[in-house]
């Protein structure tokens, strides 16, 4: 979020990305690897974390999406560079690592990410913005009402689990950063 001008300059930079036959620099992610990124915006890729690749992007209105597939955690200094290249951008995030229990986001407005939690099921994972959305979730998967409290939620999934030995369910609160 930012300058127009701004926000249509670092697309571009994507794009010439996506358009290249080959990669900028050698490396196991290809040509949207983040150390290109990195390197097209003048920053060097080995001082900066570039561990993942830009799966997908788009420019909607004022709005720039950056999908990308990260190992552990946000690439902090893929986000620095942007927003020192262009100063009126403001790179908001969210990021799940559940091996590593990091679910958070530096958007404490909600404004892109207003999702409080993320229901992890062995079929599917999702967000919810609010507990009673959590709460309608668990009920469905454990057939009765339960109420919107951590306490209550986690006492249902655990109880359930015991019972039914091959589910697994898990409730994250996503943190701000």
């Amino acid at each position: 979020m930012g300058d127009l001008n701004e926000v249509k300059a670092i697309y571009k930079v994507l794009k010439s990305l996506d358009k290249r036959k080959t990669s900028i620099i050698e490396n196991d992610f290809g040509k949207m690897w983040l150390g290109n990124l990195v390197t097209k915006l003048g920053g060097d890729w080995e001082k900066y974390r570039c561990r993942g690749a830009i799966i997908d992007y788009s420019l909607d209105d004022e709005v720039l999406t950056i999908n990308q597939y990260v190992a552990w955690c946000e690439q902090e200094g893929v986000r620095n560079i942007i927003e020192e290249k262009f100063p009126s951008v403001k790179v908001y995030f969210i990021e799940e690592e559940s091996g590593c229990g990091v679910f958070s986001t530096n958007d404490t407005s909600g404004l892109f990410f207003p999702e409080k939690y993320w229901v992890e099921t062995d079929c599917e994972s999702n967000y919810f913005e609010t507990m009673e959305e959590v709460a309608n979730c668990i009920s469905e998967i454990v057939n009765r009402e339960i109420s919107p409290t951590m306490k209550d939620l986690e006492e249902a999934v655990s109880q359930y689990m015991d019972d039914n030995e091959d589910c697994y369910i898990a409730i994250h609160e996503i943190s701000f950063v």
